[in-house]
């Protein structure tokens, strides 16, 4: 890029602004912001001092869509994040309640010393605020340069966001149906589109709960008075009923619950796990008379679709997916009632959309991306199907023909948007717009007190998880989505130096799961190829990964043995999730347990083998030379498989049964648990923790500020 070319840097106090590189940076910091995000901060500099209504950024930064002011308050609190600035001490950005926001303080005009095609970030010097005299031309000059960059900015975020030569901009009144704090999911709109049921996860914590609201009033319900968590709520043809899943310590559960007077619960069938619930497992067939639910019965080793008789109250299965895949999730009956949409996952990554006749029959694959899906809808003509995708990076809607071919992006919830919901009607379009900041935390021993520091440095929008930590202490690895895609990273011990380790280009997608070799020359990583999860190797310096599972199977969440010569895997190659082992110097794999097993790891002196298991509670344990199969711990819960490690006190664990969540340690000589440390809140899904050698300080993947809310798009189809 001509420095002609270039955006004009500037500076908003220490921080220097890159428009055209979407890079903040300060000292030895720096930041890579979201386009929509850096549009929304040069919204707020183009306009120092003065409040900008929200409806102004809606105009300027999302001309060519209808999106709820959800957004613009995600951008908001991203950009708080990376400023370091306080929204209830606010330095840099003031909120002013029912009018917009303010930047406070003005903006300094930089100029590049010579012309470079580097980005902000490899700018050696920032201009020193050394003391000079300012003459009054001097002080024109640098008053011409404040408009100069004013203009600049007000011409780059016209031009960015500019509607697309080839799209034409339609209006479709969009509105927020949910606006309270915490997180609201699962939308289900009742037959005749007037009311909306949904799962509200409440900010404290607390268990997860069904509500309805009625459209166009404030007022909600709470569905039952249950202590569990509640899960896919789907309405009865007729609207007078409410069929939901629930999972407490009493075990699982599938309910009707009716809406008229009498309000009764009825019980109608025991599910055996809890099979991605989270992303809709129930749907209720147009004609009342059955269920279909996403469950894994017995030692079946993967999910399949089951149909539940109302009258009966038996359940059959009626897909059966191939040997060794994760198995079928997320079922949706077609409004006609003929057909049974759902999601096929080769492993927990890769899905598919497919739809098999509702009396059974050969499943039917419509998309062939194997991404990550999350949501699928009909349309009300039985021909099409909505769906909401990572397929271009962040997640958003798409539309696809039950015939294939390829999926036409949404003109609606341009901005990570999930769970699309369609009424009988099919006029109208529901999803979910959320975010939330994701980090590893550092947590040291304090058996009485809040022990989790604030983030390390680490936290960004964009999933940062499972560290693995270098033998010395001095850096860790993470996985996250910096990139616009799943890669491994690493960083150091403070935070504040970060480099990506895994390629962003070439076969592999979706890296994650680092492991560090106990010699700290390596790092084991899963990633995807040519559709299939398998076993690699990268030095920890960088290099070029190397492939060291192969199959036509899927090979997951590696771990080190103590003394390195063994490298232990979750793979399906056998037919069934197993725990798998390889010798690190190559050789053929071996299974190791007799059932599901992953995240394996030796005690300390090598003798014994710990692991947990993909869809149950506990740990289990078994001699590294084989044996018998036992489980020694309940926790932690199904879902939190990497929040454990094995150290010279014993296992760390997760403890959710406490009153405030914690770290615990369990010593298998003694069979006795204590307590390591509590916890500001329950931590993200999935993985994880990894401990220092002293076994007194430990990092814990955390996700905070989480917020998702419901829009409508009126007039979709």
């Amino acid at each position: 890029m001509k420095l002609a070319e270039r955006t004009p840097l500037f500076a908003i106090d220490d921080w220097i602004v890159d428009p055209d590189f979407h890079q903040l940076s300060r000292g030895g910091s720096i930041c890579t912001l979201e386009p929509r995000v850096m549009s929304v901060l040069l919204q707020l500099a183009a306009h120092p001092q003065r409040v900008i209504s929200k409806d102004e950024f809606l105009r300027a930064v999302w001309p060519d869509t209808f999106v709820g002011e959800d957004a613009l308050t995600r951008c908001i609190s991203i950009l708080r994040h990376a400023l370091n600035d306080d929204p209830h001490n606010p330095r840099f950005i003031k909120t002013v309640p029912k009018a917009g926001y303010c930047l406070l303080v003005s903006i300094r005009p930089l100029e590049l010393a010579h012309p470079s095609p580097e980005p902000a970030s490899s700018m050696a010097h920032v201009p020193p605020d050394a003391p000079s005299r300012t003459t009054p031309a001097r002080l024109g000059l640098i008053s011409g340069a404040v408009v100069a960059v004013l203009i600049a900015i007000t011409a780059v975020i016209s031009i960015a966001h500019q509607p697309h030569p080839d799209t034409v901009p339609s209006v479709i009144p969009t509105f927020q149906l949910t606006t309270d704090a915490g997180e609201q999911s699962r939308p289900a709109l009742s037959p005749d589109g007037k009311r909306l049921a949904f799962v509200w996860a409440k900010e404290d914590g607390s268990r997860q709960h069904i509500y309805i609201k009625q459209l166009g009033s404030e007022s909600l319900l709470r569905l039952t008075n249950l202590p569990d968590d509640e899960y896919s709520p789907a309405w009865s043809p007729d609207g007078r009923a409410i069929a939901f899943l629930s999972s407490s310590p009493a075990g699982l559960a599938l309910y009707k619950a009716s809406l008229d007077p009498t309000h009764s619960l009825d019980k109608l069938y025991i599910p055996g796990e809890t099979t991605r619930w989270e992303q809709g497992a129930l749907a209720w067939s147009p004609d009342g008379k059955s269920l279909v639910l996403a469950d894994h019965l017995g030692a079946q080793p993967s999910s399949s679709i089951y149909r539940i008789d109302l009258d009966t109250r038996r359940a059959r299965p009626i897909t059966s997916p191939p040997a060794g895949w994760e198995g079928d999730l997320s079922p949706v009956f077609s409004p006609d009632g003929q057909k049974i949409a759902f999601l096929r996952a080769s492993e927990n990554s890769v899905l598919d959309v497919y739809w098999i006749p509702s009396s059974g029959g050969q499943p039917q694959q419509v998309t062939h991306d194997g991404k990550m899906i999350d949501g699928i809808a009909w349309s009300s003509d039985n021909r099409s199907i909505v769906f909401s995708s990572n397929r271009a990076g962040e997640y958003g809607l798409y539309k696809i023909a039950l015939t294939g071919g390829t999926p036409q992006r949404m003109p609606v919830g341009t901005e990570n948007a999930t769970q699309p919901a369609i009424p009988r009607d099919g006029r109208n379009l529901a999803f979910v717009q959320g975010s939330a900041i994701f980090g590893i935390l550092e947590v040291s021993a304090a058996r009485n007190e809040i022990a989790a520091k604030d983030s390390i440095g680490i936290s960004s929008t964009a999933q940062d998880s499972a560290p693995s930590i270098s033998p010395d202490g001095s850096q860790f690895a993470f996985q996250s989505w910096r990139s616009g895609n799943q890669q491994i990273w690493i960083s150091s011990s403070d935070g504040q130096s970060l480099r990506q380790l895994t390629p962003t280009t070439g076969e592999l997608t979706g890296s994650g799961s680092p492991s560090w070799s106990p010699s700290g020359m390596n790092i084991l990583f899963d990633s995807r190829i040519n559709g299939h999860s398998h076993i690699f190797i990268i030095p920890a310096a960088g290099g070029t990964p190397t492939q060291i599972t192969f199959a036509e199977a899927n090979d997951i969440v590696p771990r080190w043995s103590v003394d390195g010569r063994t490298i232990y895997f979750r793979s399906n190659r056998g037919g069934r999730w197993q725990l798998w082992k390889l010798p690190a110097s190559a050789g053929v794999p071996q299974p190791v347990s007799r059932d599901d097993g992953m995240v394996g790891q030796e005690s300390p002196d090598g003798q014994w083998l710990y692991f947990a298991r993909g869809g149950e509670n506990g740990i289990w344990r078994m001699p590294t030379s084989g044996g018998e199969e036992v489980r020694i711990l309940d926790q932690p819960l199904a879902g939190y498989w990497g929040y454990w490690a094995v150290g010279r006190s014993g296992i760390y664990f997760l403890d959710q049964k406490q009153t405030t969540p914690a770290i615990s340690i369990y010593d298998p000589s003694t069979q006795k648990t204590s307590t390591f440390a509590k916890l500001n809140r329950i931590p993200p899904l999935n993985s994880g923790i990894a401990l220092l050698g002293n076994g007194r300080t430990l990092l814990i993947s955390d996700k905070h500020d989480a917020g998702s809310h419901i829009s409508i798009a009126q007039g979709v189809f």
